[in-house]
């Protein structure tokens, strides 16, 4: 599983807590702390993309490929 699914997960379970939650400052503290979840989640996501596309990016480099041969994608 990674980050981003943890921490959606973890934002999901601290709505749960929410609904069952007996004092509106309770329900309004846990709803800030799944929105903080969330903002992980969507952090996680971003800097996940961005290793995505420096990887893509070094990998697709036609002298990269000359040098480094075709079965290098294979072994990562």
């Amino acid at each position: 599983m990674s980050k981003e699914d943890d921490y959606k997960h973890n934002a999901a379970q601290t709505i749960g807590l929410a609904n069952r939650a007996s004092t509106s400052a309770d329900k309004s503290h846990l709803l800030d702390l799944a929105e903080k979840w969330l903002d992980l989640a969507d952090r996680a996501h971003a800097v996940q993309q961005r290793r995505d596309r420096r990887k893509g990016a070094l990998g697709e480099h036609p002298l990269l490929r000359r040098k480094l041969g075709p079965d290098r994608r294979e072994a990562e």
